[in-house]
C-alpha cells in the first residue's frame, strides 16, 4: 500500500467518525430541548389567589392625641363616668374643655377603652343637632328628649377637665374653623349634605374592614382600616367648621 493510499484512508476515518460525534450531539441537544419543552407544558403555572377585598384601598380614621391615660385618670374616681346636670345624666363620657379656645371635646367610650364617639365643638356655638346626637339620660334610665338636653347642656361644660390646646387638632389635621373644601380633599364627596338654619351638614359613612363580605357596592370608596364601619359628621357655618363628630361602630 502506498503512502497516499494510507493518507487517504486515515482521513476518511477521521471524516466519519466526526460526523457520526455531530449527528450524536444533535440528537442529544434535541432530547434535551424536548425534555425542557414538555416540562414547561405539563407544569400548571402557579395562580395567586387575591381576595377582592386585599385590592380595596384602606385609610386610617381618624381620632383626637387624647391618650388612654388621660381617659382613665379623669374618670377613674367616677363611676361609669356619671355627671349629672339638671334632670339630666352623662354616662360613660369624658369631657375636656380648654378655655382660651372656649372648645369642648367628648368622649363616649365602650369596652377595652373603644372610643364609640368623639365630639369637638365650640363651648359658646354648640350645633343643636349635635347635642341631639348625644345620648345623654334621665333618672329613670330613659334617653333624655331633646329639650331636656339643650336645657341641661351647659352644666355639662362647666364639669370639663382643662386640657392643653395640643388635644384639639386631629390626627388628620382637623381644628375648628377649617374649609368645607379640606374636609372634601380628605374625605371626597359627602354622602349626604344639608342646610338649617344657616349651619350646613355633611356625612360621610365607610364601611370598615373587619366585616365586609367583598360584596357590597362601596361606590369607589375606600375601607376603613381595623375599623366596624365609621362615619364623619361636620357642621360649617359661614363655610368654617364649627362641630366635629367621629363615630366608631361596635361588633
Amino acid at each position: 500500500m502506498t503512502t497516499l493510499q494510507t493518507l487517504t484512508i486515515i482521513i476518511s476515518f477521521g471524516l466519519l467518525s466526526c460526523n457520526n460525534r455531530t449527528e450524536t450531539t444533535i440528537k442529544n441537544e434535541l432530547v434535551k430541548f424536548d425534555s425542557v419543552t414538555i416540562d414547561t407544558i405539563l407544569k400548571p403555572k402557579q395562580i395567586n389567589v387575591v381576595s377582592i377585598s386585599d385590592t380595596i384601598k384602606r385609610f386610617v380614621v381618624d381620632d383626637y392625641p387624647v391618650t388612654n391615660e388621660m381617659l382613665i385618670d379623669k374618670t377613674s374616681n367616677n363611676s361609669s363616668y356619671k355627671k349629672q346636670s339638671g334632670q339630666s345624666y352623662s354616662y360613660d363620657k369624658a369631657w375636656f374643655g380648654n378655655d382660651t379656645l372656649k372648645q369642648t371635646l367628648v368622649f363616649e367610650l365602650y369596652t377595652d377603652d373603644h372610643r364609640m364617639v368623639i365630639y369637638h365643638f365650640y363651648t359658646n356655638d354648640m350645633p343643636t343637632d349635635l347635642i341631639n346626637r348625644m345620648e345623654l339620660h334621665i333618672d329613670s334610665g330613659e334617653v333624655a328628649s331633646e329639650k331636656q338636653k339643650q336645657q341641661d347642656f351647659d352644666g355639662f361644660l362647666k364639669q370639663t377637665t382643662k386640657i392643653s390646646s395640643v388635644y384639639f387638632t386631629s390626627d388628620k389635621g382637623f381644628k375648628l374653623g377649617d374649609t368645607k373644601q379640606k374636609a372634601i380633599d380628605i374625605y371626597g364627596k359627602p354622602d349626604k349634605q344639608s342646610m338649617n338654619v344657616g349651619i350646613e351638614k355633611l356625612e360621610w359613612e365607610f364601611s370598615g374592614d373587619i366585616f365586609y363580605n367583598g360584596k357590597t357596592d362601596l361606590k369607589e370608596k375606600p375601607l376603613a382600616k381595623d375599623s366596624f364601619g365609621h362615619q364623619i359628621v361636620m357642621y360649617f357655618k359661614n363655610r368654617e367648621l364649627i362641630g366635629h363628630i367621629l363615630h366608631n361602630d361596635i361588633p
